[in-house]
């Protein structure tokens, strides 16, 4: 399928379109029991997420989100499908016009001067982190637009709470920063002060109010660290005085060199709590220093980072080894691969880190790569590479990361080479049918869930390989009838998956529900 066709499926199945034929065949049948109380988190979590202004692909699934939800007449609906099918023959910031427009469709909003201002307004930062009490904001917009007479703003620095998930969440409000007009002209800079602010993540959250009283509210995430070059330059200056430990050197290197990349734009981040991370560096290194090393053979949940050899740069991975891990014997790994617009934190931090406790239960390591960039498809080119923006080299890159990644943990935990697995949910799904498919022989068994896709050149790889393939019946982005036409076509070629089917599950519900099954169908395969 190509790049093109993928994208228009997401697009369409959000639309409420059928995709393929629906095929009948044994299944599996979970049930996701907390799915009406999912849903309304879910609404919420989508609407959280507009504030943050997100890229154009996230735009559109939230409005794929948000329309089960919706009382759109038919009308209505026709109207969002045609814009958002416009939106994919527009420019850019057109695109993102038609897309907000339909998002104001979806929740009942007129499409009126103030809400076409309010859906191109975001705020930007001249540096996300920040060592100085002095910065400088910019009020801007993404699309083309001029700002009805009377429109007002009001910055607050608000704590910034990390998750696993696509968006941060909103703490205590810390103090009001800057209010006014905004003028007819755009961009507009804001001057502002966090003299006495303490080191942290925050959130600068604009009430954006329009002059017929409509309001909304931005949210852009910000981090605050005081003498942070001073804080590098003590913390380089003690690791290079240690030999060896580099595992344990790169990772205590790794939050000064995210902030420097940050800054830089370089690199970007969900979320990310850089004072624990600072924090933790510094007690590595001061546990270096006296000999010993914390990182080398630690259990538990772990955030680490490597050097990555093609570039040099440092990513980072996220790692739980059982409590009970010993180097006397082989481990089993799984490797699981995160879904679009979110990092390596999100699979052993989901559903309230259930993972990790079923990789405790089983015996289990379980390592998350970051896959090189967020939205970097795990080296499938020919399905989602384009589809989040991504040059073939840096997809290519998303691969390597992912394999590196596993040959590093399966080196340092005495790996069996016979029970390595892979799982992944959304981009994850993709880039496990396509690492698994591609790279057949480093997989005991693999475990897609919520995205269908598979190619041609992926059949020959997963013609002997063990596969359950997991999907919600009330996938929003109709993945669900793609999953399904997947499985048919992998039977007419004599592949047998296993076909788990969420009833109640959505996109994100339906994998967290399926995860012990996910485990058993693991620990009952080995190469």
């Amino acid at each position: 399928m190509s790049a093109r066709r993928f994208k228009a499926a997401l697009v369409l199945a959000g639309a409420g379109l059928i995709l393929a034929p629906v095929v009948s065949h044994a299944q599996t049948v979970l049930s996701d029991y907390e799915s009406s109380d999912q849903a309304q988190k879910a609404r919420a979590n989508a609407l959280w997420r507009l504030a943050f202004r997100p890229t154009q692909q996230v735009l559109e699934q939230t409005v794929a989100s948000l329309r089960p939800g919706a009382k759109l007449t038919p009308e209505d609906s026709a109207k969002v499908d045609a814009l958002l099918a416009n939106a994919a023959k527009q420019s850019p910031a057109e695109a993102r016009r038609s897309a907000w427009q339909a998002v104001a469709l979806v929740l009942g909003h007129p499409w009126t001067p103030a809400q076409e201002m309010i859906g191109a307004l975001t705020l930007k930062t001249s540096e996300p982190v920040v060592s100085q009490d002095q910065a400088k904001l910019e009020l801007t917009a993404l699309y083309p637009v001029t700002p009805p007479s009377g429109a007002r703003y009001a910055v607050s620095l608000t704590r910034g709470i990390t998750t696993s998930s696509a968006t941060p969440q909103r703490g205590a409000v810390m103090r009001e920063l800057a209010a006014g007009s905004i003028g007819g002209a755009l961009p507009q800079a804001i001057a502002v002060n966090f003299k006495g602010v303490p080191d942290g993540f925050y959130l600068l959250t604009t009430t954006i109010t329009a002059p017929d009283g409509m309001r909304d509210e931005l949210a852009t995430p910000f981090t605050i660290i005081h003498g942070l070059a001073e804080r590098r330059a003590a913390m380089m200056a003690k690791l290079s005085r240690i030999k060896g430990h580099e595992a344990a050197k790169q990772t205590a290197e790794y939050p000064f060199a995210l902030a420097k990349a940050i800054n830089a734009g370089t690199r970007e981040v969900i979320s990310y709590d850089f004072k624990a991370a600072l924090a933790r560096s510094e007690a590595i290194a001061d546990a270096l220093a006296k000999g010993k090393d914390p990182v080398a053979h630690a259990t538990g949940l772990q955030n680490r980072a490597y050097r990555f050899a093609e570039t040099g740069e440092l990513i980072p991975y996220q790692l739980f080894v059982p409590l009970n891990w010993t180097p006397d014997r082989r481990w089993p790994l799984v490797v699981a691969l995160h879904g679009a617009n979110l990092d390596e934190t999100n699979m052993l931090g989901r559903a309230g880190g259930r993972m990790q406790q079923l990789a405790e239960q089983h015996g289990m390591i379980v390592v998350a790569p970051l896959g090189y960039r967020i939205n970097s498809a795990y080296g499938a080119v020919p399905t989602m590479g384009r589809l989040f923006g991504a040059d073939a080299q840096r997809v290519k890159r998303s691969e390597a990361d992912v394999l590196a990644v596993t040959d590093s943990v399966a080196a340092e935990y005495h790996v069996d080479p016979a029970r390595r697995y892979l799982t992944g949910n959304s981009m994850g799904g993709g880039g496990t049918w396509w690492i698994g498919g591609h790279y057949a022989e480093r997989w005991a068994a693999i475990a897609p869930a919520a995205i269908g896709g598979v190619i041609g050149e992926d059949v020959t790889g997963l013609a002997h390989m063990p596969i359950m393939a997991v999907v919600g019946d009330r996938d929003e982005l109709g993945m669900l009838n793609r999953m399904k036409a997947d499985m048919a076509m992998l039977r007419a070629k004599g592949i047998e998956p296993t076909y788990v089917e969420i009833k109640g599950g959505t996109h994100s519900s339906a994998f967290d529900t399926a995860m012990p099954q996910i485990f058993d169908f693991f620990e009952s395969h080995r190469k």
